[in-house]
């Protein structure tokens, strides 16, 4: 059964309208109060100024036609008051919007971590999907981000749409050629800055690419297991040179878009002078020949300056929606592209004993390889069954090992659990059946206790923690800390926190697939940081552990295979040898030779850890 794979998204899929409808809706469905609060915003913005305009206009007006003080008074009085409740209820509306543009912003990393923490352990591993993950983290934090402050670009740039729709009906109503000054050079001004967004899309991946390195590099910089080999092979100084570099390089790629968008303001600057000359020669033309009353330019003057700067902010909201635009593209295409299709079954299912396990020729080749890396496998193991999985380093064991875990998907065959496929479970039905240890251990930040039973403090059996340490051989380290199981791990995270050897990791680990009682047990090299008489004993608790479960034990040490109902003997992608290690060292063949080899290592090893110990 070969593996289909879906074609990828485009960010071409996510266009202006499309990302606008995608942001309102949005907003409207997780933040209802702030999406009326903004269209509020919206209308008092545009109508402010034209209250604004009209103030001086109707004190010139009056004394142009002679009111009376009543009629002056009341009416004047009546503009004051509206102004300054609008001026207020706007000041109002702004502090709680502004309150709340954080937190609506943040929760898109929220989608973000669970998309990272659900896709298929494939996908999670690819480069493509890790650099387009980066790219969106980079929309969201770099210093210029503008997905910060997207709910205040979509108000600025609609209020300054509908401003100039209404400000240019008005000024339409007293010359063409007055608004076609206010528009043109809006208009050239724009295509201009459409240009340094092309520009700006096309450089920054690449910049991307650098700003990854660089991140990278300070990360290495405070991790503490690379903090070792950076001091002793002295790299300091090559890692400082690779900063630089791809700082260097980063630079220059903002440096080409920033200087376009630098080009066309300043070609904004030049129009905009010749507009506000010609509009103010208009009118001063107008009024000098009587065409116009000085209450009217007062306020077409107002107008003027009031669409003047709806175009301002059209063209400024217009440069950072374009770069919103790309942002809100690349987080789209990053949250809908695919999952990943590994885990198609709806039913969950809660196997209660051990399970079967069925290969039925499947192959596996890595993304970009031409040569596969497991061809033709063929194997059934039975339920509550044994098996030792051997062979050299890069015979395939460990990706046998992701297949069976179900975080890789066969490209060839099908591998059953129980006669059933297993894309045919629901993907947390499937996890729940698998105990694992896998040879590089990842500890949380968490409590020791929490480590084990990995789930809250509330849901833990605390003497089942402590049995679980006990059979994995750790708890004579644990009851000598003051807080026991309830010491914290994961120093410089938590106060107070403990390190473990690699060896005790390993063991944590182990006691946590104690503590699940999946009935499948898999052990991916869980000796590989001890030494052999420690090795031993886990061993020994192995087979304690393993009752009542199907169990699949990986390992390149050939001594570690006795207690095993049968070896699988794996070479170059294949099962080359099968049987008890008895019947393979009979058969005097790969195993055979293999062991014989190794045997006389493990034998001087012993001697010498029991001369130490003794």
């Amino acid at each position: 059964m070969k593996r289909k794979f879906k074609r990828n998204l485009s960010t071409n899929k996510y266009n202006f309208v499309n990302n606008m409808l995608f942001h309102w809706k949005e907003l409207f469905e997780r933040e209802t109060v702030v999406a009326v609060c903004t269209i509020a915003l919206i209308i008092i913005g545009v109508v402010l100024p034209l209250m604004n305009a009209r103030l001086p206009k109707l004190v010139l007006q009056g004394l142009e036609e002679h009111w009376t003080f009543s009629d002056f008074s009341w009416r004047l009085l009546a503009l004051v008051l509206l102004l300054a409740a609008a001026g207020m209820l706007k000041n109002g509306i702004t502090a709680y919007v502004d309150g709340m543009r954080g937190p609506f912003e943040d929760a898109y990393n929220l989608r973000l971590l669970k998309k990272r923490l659900t896709v298929d352990y494939d996908i999670l591993e690819s480069r493509k999907f890790n650099d387009n993950a980066y790219a969106v983290y980079d929309s969201l934090y770099r210093n210029q981000a503008e997905m910060k402050h997207c709910i205040l670009i979509w108000q600025q740039f609609l209020m300054a749409v509908v401003s100039l729709v209404i400000y240019g009906s008005i000024l339409l109503e007293e010359s063409v050629f007055l608004l076609g000054m206010v528009l043109l050079p809006t208009v050239l001004t724009f295509f201009l800055r459409g240009g340094a967004q092309q520009k700006d899309r096309k450089l920054r991946s690449a910049a991307e690419e650098a700003n990854r390195k660089i991140q990278y590099v300070e990360s290495r910089a405070g991790d503490f297991t690379a903090g070792k080999d950076i001091r002793i092979f002295e790299l300091s100084g090559w890692l400082m040179g690779i900063f630089r570099k791809e700082r260097i390089i980063s630079e220059n790629y903002v440096k080409q878009w920033e200087n376009g968008y630098l080009a066309a303001n300043i070609c904004d600057a030049l129009l905009c002078f010749l507009r506000d000359m010609s509009a103010y020669l208009f009118l001063i033309i107008q009024i000098v020949q009587e065409k116009m009353s000085v209450s009217d330019f007062v306020w077409y003057m107002a107008l003027i300056a009031s669409c003047q700067q709806a175009c301002q902010s059209l063209l400024e909201m217009g440069e950072r929606l374009g770069k919103l635009n790309l942002d809100y593209a690349r987080l789209r295409v990053f949250l809908d592209e695919n999952d990943g299709d590994t885990f198609r079954g709806k039913e969950k299912e809660k196997k209660a004993g051990a399970v079967s396990v069925e290969f039925c020729h499947v192959g596996f080749t890595y993304p970009g390889s031409e040569r596969p890396t497991l061809q033709n496998l063929n194997f059934t193991i039975r339920a509550g069954e044994k098996i030792a999985l051997v062979g050299l380093n890069g015979a395939g064991k460990t990706t046998l090992v992701k297949l069976l875990c179900g975080l890789y998907q066969p490209t060839e065959g099908v591998i059953r659990i129980d006669g059933k496929a297993i894309g045919d479970y629901e993907k947390e039905s499937y996890y729940g059946m698998i105990s694992s240890v896998f040879q590089n251990v990842q500890l949380l930040p968490l409590t020791i206790a929490e480590n084990v039973s990995s789930g809250k403090k509330e849901d833990m059996d605390r003497d089942k923690v402590v049995n679980c340490l006990k059979l994995a051989g750790l708890w004579e380290k644990i009851e000598a800390f003051p807080e026991k199981e309830n010491t914290s791990l994961g120093k410089g995270i938590q106060k107070n926190a403990v390190g473990l050897s690699g060896g005790e990791q390993q063991k944590l680990w182990m006691a946590r697939a104690f503590y699940k009682e999946a009935p499948l047990l898999i052990l991916d090299e869980p000796t590989a940081a001890l030494d052999p008489l420690a090795e031993q004993e886990v061993y020994e608790k192995y087979v304690h552990m393993s009752e009542g479960r199907t169990s699949l034990f990986i390992s390149h040490r050939l001594a570690s295979t006795r207690f095993c109902d049968r070896i699988f003997f794996m070479e170059n992608g294949s099962i080359l040898e099968e049987g008890s290690h008895e019947q393979l060292l009979i058969a005097d063949g790969a195993y055979a030779k293999l062991f014989g080899i190794q045997s006389r290592y493990y034998q001087k090893e012993c001697m010498e850890q029991g001369g130490e110990n003794g």
